[in-house]
């Protein structure tokens, strides 16, 4: 059965500013709390909201406040956007806090973040991480 999550947009980190491209409606567009000089834009998209924060003119991390309808499609939906967002490396699970997990890909060079209490779901480049935190 098909959810809303299933056709989530899939964007590519690091592109340029210029080139996202997001089917979905802009709600709002203001400074990153943590990082001068970084924006978050946040998007309506079929099956919730997607925000994308801009820095350095480069899309360096992507947030799915997407939650599932169910236990088993929110393990499609992360299935999916951790095997895109991985580039054919795999992930490694370094902190489960008890309200989410906190992954890095295997080269290091990306971060994802999973609220299974929010069923959030986030990925970044682990250079934008290290400035963020």
């Amino acid at each position: 059965m098909d959810c809303l999550t299933d056709d989530l947009p899939l964007l590519e980190l690091l592109c340029a500013a210029g080139e996202v491209q997001i089917r979905g409606e802009l709600t709002s567009s203001g400074p990153h709390e943590n990082t001068p000089g970084a924006v978050v834009n946040t998007y309506v998209v079929d099956g919730g909201r997607l925000l994308l924060t801009l820095w350095r003119d480069r899309l360096h991390e992507v947030t799915y406040q997407t939650p599932a309808e169910s236990g088993e499609a929110a393990a499609r939906r992360n299935d999916r956007l951790f095997a895109y967002y991985g580039q054919g490396d795999g992930w490694t699970e370094i902190l489960d806090n008890g309200f989410g997990k906190t992954y890095r890909r295997t080269d290091q060079r990306r971060y994802a973040l999973w609220s299974y209490a929010m069923d959030i779901t986030t990925f970044g480049t682990m250079d934008f991480h290290q400035v963020k935190w």
